[in-house]
């Protein structure tokens, strides 16, 4: 176990929530990131503990920034609602890492059917009010995509959503475009004809297609036209 786990539990074992706080700011980031996620781990374990655990992640994000290197993990909607409150801090869901990515990059490049994020994030578009998720959406990263682009674009298994999460996709689509009109159109193309590269089918399926032409706001032929001259 690395001595920041260790002090970390032995804190929270005395009560001292405000050492934890204090002495968050004098660890690395990589360490930062291990104490985060050791408390998100530990609620998981310990579901009557998860409110304790989860404010003292929230004490912590309240007075530091998030740290960049715990972006990459966030690739399921668990992680996010446990750092949900304290993203809300310190503009957490608009901070981006080396690759320009934000947790909603991270969080909409790895869906499958078990962890499809639309619909909380959705809900906390409509119930909370919080400036930097719309700044999120809107962000493009190293490639030149928004989060919404990414999940259109990064994502092999190519499966239809649910009603409620393709509703709360396209809803989050027109709220990153009321944000910012501007699409890089040539960053959007180029990820879709590499997804299509690294199929086996070499072959984008009608679902993906269709959301293609949704996100650049023409017509389905125009999309396929272009594939089969890529």
């Amino acid at each position: 176990m690395d001595t920041c786990i260790k002090q970390l539990t032995h804190q929270l074992q005395h009560h001292q929530l405000q050492a934890v706080v204090d002495d968050f700011a004098k660890l690395s980031s990589q360490q930062q990131s291990m104490q985060l996620i050791h408390l998100y781990q530990s609620a998981q374990r310990m579901d009557v503990k998860y409110s304790y655990l989860q404010n003292v992640a929230t004490r912590i994000l309240t007075e530091h920034p998030f740290p960049q290197d715990l972006i990459s993990e966030f690739k399921h909607t668990e992680l996010l609602s446990f750092f949900t409150p304290g993203l809300k801090f310190n503009n957490g869901f608009a901070l981006q890492n080396d690759l320009k990515d934000n947790v909603m990059h991270t969080l909409f490049s790895h869906c499958d059917a078990n962890t499809l994020p639309f619909n909380y994030v959705r809900s906390l578009m409509l119930f909370e009010s919080n400036e930097s998720l719309l700044q999120a959406l809107t962000q493009v990263n190293s490639k030149g995509l928004t989060p919404v682009a990414s999940y259109i674009t990064c994502n092999k298994v190519q499966t239809s959503l649910p009603k409620h999460e393709f509703s709360a996709l396209l809803a989050l689509m027109e709220a990153q475009f009321k944000q910012n009109e501007n699409i890089n159109t040539a960053a959007f193309l180029n990820a879709l004809i590499n997804l299509k590269n690294t199929l086996l089918s070499h072959t984008l399926n009608e679902y993906t297609i269709l959301l293609a032409s949704a996100y650049l706001r023409c017509k389905t032929e125009k999309i396929e036209t272009y594939l089969q001259q890529h």
